[in-house]
């Protein structure tokens, strides 16, 4: 295993050779520095602080942003990459390490509103985004995108099998003498484990919490990092914790979002209308953990539990 630190978390790579270890690495910062919103100078802000501008961008900012637009529109807007603004207001306005620290800012919230009816255009001849109302956060997609990349680029290098982990997000390829074992935190704590898994098949796994990423501002109110875009504010619902287990990393993360934005029973009905390729596991706010989607097509062998 090698590890290390890009995007705010711990990065660990597995059955990967010295120098794979650190193209790897390479790759995040250099994606980091790209797509950043709380780099002033990332090209990412730069697209943030243009309006009904064209903007020419980089294979790295069109490619990640067009991937986020195409599954805000597979999602009927559920995924929502176009809430920066509105996210900021929230307090979360840099890096969260920095919020956990001390309380976010306060900002007025009055005015927040998630309608866009057209937050970007993109050229796809002249490969031009131009931003309408809307301020761009990439988050965990970015980050997904990111691990899904360098697997992809790892796989055309004929690196038979490997796995990136980065924070809850996990791709693996190939087949190793033994199964991948995918272990899931709780809520609470990347230290404490929840449930493990063995992997029949390659796979990408993403977890998001409601929990991990939060604050409270300086009124105490808690808030976390992902928005419900029909509400402008953190979602409400009765998952704290969501994993998706998916065909490739960047759908698990959305759908995982997704899933924590709907709660089980809406998320799980509206889910079967759009992907039956999905492995969905959930930790409900009564601490229950609820099963579905084509779980056992990933996992034969079903859920281990740790005490």
């Amino acid at each position: 295993m090698y590890r290390f630190r890009a995007m705010n978390t711990n990065i660990e790579t597995f059955y990967l050779g010295s120098k794979h270890c650190q193209q790897t690495e390479a790759w995040f910062h250099h994606v980091e520095k790209t797509l950043s919103r709380f780099l002033l100078e990332s090209e990412l802000s730069q697209l943030n602080r243009t309006e009904n501008t064209p903007f020419l961008a980089s294979d790295v900012l069109y490619e990640a942003v067009t991937t986020a637009d195409r599954f805000y529109h597979e999602t009927e807007g559920i995924f929502n990459p176009y809430l920066g603004r509105e996210i900021c207001q929230l307090g979360y306005d840099q890096s969260f390490e920095k919020i956990a620290a001390g309380k976010a800012t306060s900002y007025n919230r009055d005015q927040l509103s998630c309608t866009k009816e057209k937050p970007i255009e993109i050229d796809d001849k002249m490969r031009f985004i131009t931003i309408h109302g809307a301020l761009i956060d990439l988050g965990g997609i970015g980050k997904g995108w990111t691990a899904q990349q360098a697997a992809n680029q790892l796989q055309k290098k004929k690196v038979a099998y490997g796995g990136i982990a980065a924070g809850g997000d996990i791709i693996v390829w190939g087949k190793p003498k033994e199964k991948w074992n995918i272990t899931i935190s709780t809520p609470e704590s990347w230290e404490k484990k929840l449930f493990s898994f063995k992997l029949d098949r390659p796979a990408g796994i993403a977890t998001s919490s409601t929990i991990r990423r939060s604050w409270k501002d300086h009124n105490g109110k808690t808030f976390h990092h992902i928005l419900d875009p029909r509400t402008c504010q953190s979602a409400n619902t009765d998952l704290v914790q969501a994993s998706v287990i998916a065909p490739d990393l960047i759908t698990a993360e959305v759908y995982a979002k997704c899933m924590i934005i709907l709660g089980w029973e809406k998320g799980m009905e509206w889910i079967a209308g759009k992907r039956t390729d999905l492995g969905i596991i959930g930790v409900k706010t009564d601490h229950s953990i609820v099963t579905g989607g084509t779980i056992r097509c990933y996992s034969s062998e079903g859920l281990i539990y740790f005490e």
